[in-house]
This record gives C-alpha cells, sequence and structure tokens, in this order.
C-alpha cells in the first residue's frame, strides 16, 4: 500500500488499545484524517508531544485498510500559548470542536483550516477578554465559510443588541480582535459566545461542548 504526506492541524486524540492513539487532523486542503499512532503512548515516545491538539505538523502516512498509519511526524507550529491557562485551553477546545464536527473526510473546506489555525494562534497570543472573543468571532466566521453567514435584515436569530458586534467580530480578523483585551469587553464575549452557541444549533444543528465550559469560566451573563 502506498505512503503519502499532508499537513495538518491535530483537532482530537483518542486513546486505542495500550499504547497507541487515533489522531484526527484537518489538512490544508481542509479534509479531515484520521490515522493511529502506533505506540505513541509509549514512555520516551515523542511522537504524542508532536501530535498535542493544536499543532500544526507534517506526516508521513501509510495507507491501511481501516485507518492510515502514522509513520513520521514534524512539528511546524506548537502554538504555545494555548496551554497557558485554563480560558487559553477551552477557547481553544473551541476552535478545534468546531473544526472537528464541521468537517468530514470526503469534503475539503481549505478556509476552515486557514480560519482554524489563524484563529488559535491569535488566542495563544491574546490575554483577558480577546481569547473568547476570538473563539465566538470563529464560530461564526466558519458558519459563513460554510454558506451559514448571517443575514442581518431578515434573520430572527440574532437579538438587535448584539447584531452590531457580530457584524464587527465577521469584519475583523483574528489579529485584530486580539486587540480587544481589555477585561470590560467580557461581557461582550459572553453574549457573543452565547449567540454563537445559539447560531451553531439553529443553522448547523451542532453542539459545541467547550462553548459552554468557556461560558461557565468568563461567569454569568
Amino acid at each position: 500500500m502506498a505512503s503519502y504526506s499532508a499537513q495538518g492541524l491535530v483537532l482530537k486524540k483518542t486513546r486505542l488499545g495500550e499504547a497507541d492513539l487515533i489522531i484526527t487532523m484537518l489538512s490544508t486542503e481542509g479534509k479531515q484524517l484520521r490515522a493511529v499512532a502506533k505506540g505513541a503512548r509509549k514512555s520516551g515516545s515523542t511522537t504524542a508531544a508532536r501530535l498535542e491538539l493544536g499543532h500544526v505538523v507534517d506526516v508521513l502516512l501509510h495507507q491501511g485498510k481501516n485507518l492510515d498509519i502514522v509513520i513520521e511526524v514534524r512539528l511546524v507550529e506548537s502554538n504555545p500559548g494555548c496551554s497557558l491557562d485554563i480560558e487559553h485551553m477551552t477557547a481553544c477546545a473551541v476552535v478545534l470542536e468546531l473544526a472537528e464536527k464541521s468537517t468530514r473526510d470526503f469534503n475539503l473546506e481549505p478556509l476552515v483550516y486557514k480560519m482554524s489555525t489563524e484563529a488559535i494562534r491569535c488566542i495563544g497570543l491574546s490575554s483577558d477578554a480577546a481569547p473568547a472573543l476570538i473563539a465566538a468571532a470563529a464560530v461564526l466566521k466558519v458558519c459563513a465559510a460554510l454558506g451559514f453567514g448571517p443575514v442581518f435584515d431578515t434573520d430572527a436569530v440574532l437579538p438587535a443588541g448584539d447584531r452590531q458586534w457580530v457584524e464587527q467580530l465577521l469584519r475583523l480578523r483574528f489579529c485584530e480582535i486580539q486587540l480587544l483585551d481589555d477585561a470590560r469587553y467580557q461581557t461582550v464575549a459572553l453574549h457573543m459566545l452565547a449567540c454563537a452557541k445559539e447560531w451553531l444549533s439553529v443553522h448547523l444543528d451542532i453542539r459545541l461542548r467547550s462553548v459552554e465550559i468557556l461560558q461557565g469560566l468568563l461567569g454569568p451573563q
């Protein structure tokens, strides 16, 4: 069977047996890849460290009967800022969970890959309310990329008071939202997370557990 190489964002890890991991990645083409990293959980293995959630990696894969096999891994980008604290980790989890649930192995969604990697990079560099704002913006931007963006003059899902912020988050780049790091934006972040959560439920029938956790970390609305 043939081998091939790919670059992708690590979205999910699942334990398999005593020492293996099933890795779910989103390739640069926007296609979901799932492969087995054999022995990744063994003591002394460097493979698991390179395949941490949110890492961008180059992988060499061997085609298998059911799942492909990871032969080699090279770390491209580690995004260490995403593990600064529980708020950063959870904001990154929103982006990763969304990418995992909104893409498939038979579709190509390159914009989802581009948005996800940039959102995670900016979350790692942000502080205060900005990580949650970036996570909410990522949800709205991915929905728009998939053809389910807000129609502001007709959509009844969006409360009128939230529409201005939704429009702004959709218009701004993640690196610009990153600058909204004042703690006073925390209330806005909570509203935007609630809006993004409702939007996903109504239009894509997706529920993100990570959004609910992040809402709880930021406090009651």
